[in-house]
């Protein structure tokens, strides 16, 4: 007995291991395997010999779980209960409903061990897997040893080698767009809300955000930092600090649109208003910054171009076009979208 039919007693063959095993690509496996689509004689005959081979079962596993002939995806998130990667959830499902792939979704919870577990899980099932990195560079992605199928980031970046491909937005750009808005809209005295948070892209949208402040002549002494939680609790914390030791705040840039409205919420406790007092501009594009009082300015991520791209760069990679370490890099535009929060003359 060979090693890979060894194997085969303690995890679950995937459906890339068979197309491999058998010289094809992901699609003809799956379509031979299914016969929803024309297979020559051949090659069917091929892949169900690859299949056999391996232990891979259409009915189930040697573990029980109930096999599928369609190519499966794991997405591992850090938290679906968060409007904007509920977004990006939603993105990723109807991606794999317009490709016919089977999504299996999974959250980290921001814990490097919980996301490892999934990830270990996941790697033993699956043809292939999309995640965001929870905590870089303590993530769990960073952690896990190895992996039989291909593996792309998006949102988060990771310098590990399982990486065959990477999606991000341009935060530099969307902080930098930011800082232009407020500048142009009025603001004189700026605070940036969760601007010492941990996860490289917030890092990315305060250096855009500084470096557009710039641009418009604005120095460093006229930017005042608060902030490291995120979520609307710590938005409404790191605008509460921010108007302690910056009192003469006008203009507020929060790194993310579930700070931000954390933010209005202070801001309005405290007596402040927005945008009479206060311009204030959030991050994500989330739909709940068009549906409060007042709508908040946002940046605003392609979700369905991050998940379309991702899936992409998977598709390719589980057909061979992308080694683990190749880390093809693909960098989505990001939109302003104006909302009441930064419009003082009433338009």
């Amino acid at each position: 007995m060979d090693d890979t039919q060894a194997d085969s007693g303690t995890r679950t063959p995937t459906l890339q291991e068979v197309a491999t095993a058998a010289g094809v690509s992901l699609a003809t496996a799956s379509n031979a395997l299914s016969g929803r689509r024309g297979v020559s004689v051949a090659l069917r005959e091929r892949v169900l010999e690859a299949a056999a081979s391996l232990g891979y079962s259409r009915s189930g596993s040697a573990r029980g779980r109930a096999r599928t002939d369609r190519i499966t995806v794991g997405i591992v998130l850090p938290d679906v209960r968060n409007p904007a990667y509920a977004e990006l959830a939603h993105a990723f499902e109807q991606e794999g409903t317009s490709r016919d792939w089977s999504i299996v979704l999974a959250s980290s919870g921001y814990e490097p061990d919980q996301e490892l577990e999934a990830l270990e899980t996941l790697v033993q099932s699956a043809d292939g897997i999309i995640v965001s990195p929870s905590r870089p560079p303590r993530s769990g992605l960073h952690r896990l040893a190895a992996s039989p199928v291909p593996i792309v980031t998006c949102d988060e970046p990771a310098d590990s080698l399982l990486i065959a491909g990477s999606v991000r937005s341009d935060n530099f750009g969307g902080g930098r767009t930011a800082a232009h808005h407020l500048v142009d809209a009025g603001g004189t005295r700026f605070g940036l809300v969760g601007g010492n948070g941990y996860l490289p892209s917030t890092q990315e949208r305060r250096d855009g955000f500084l470096a557009g402040l710039a641009d418009r002549g604005v120095p460093a002494s006229a930017v005042t930092i608060a902030g490291s939680a995120y979520g609307m609790d710590g938005g409404q914390a790191g605008m509460a600090e921010l108007l302690e030791e910056a009192p003469d705040v006008d203009a507020v840039f929060a790194l993310s649109d579930m700070q931000a409205i954390g933010a209005l919420f202070e801001a309005q406790q405290s007596g402040r208003s927005i945008p009479g007092d206060l311009l204030l501009c959030g991050y994500d594009g989330i739909a709940w910054t068009q549906r409060i009082s007042p709508t908040i300015t946002t940046i605003r991520q392609d979700w369905p171009g991050i998940a379309a791209r991702a899936m992409e760069l998977l598709d390719e990679a589980m057909n061979g076009a992308h080694a683990p370490g190749y880390g093809s890099a693909r960098v989505l535009p990001v939109a302003l979208v104006e909302g009441e929060s930064t419009r003082r003359d009433g338009a």
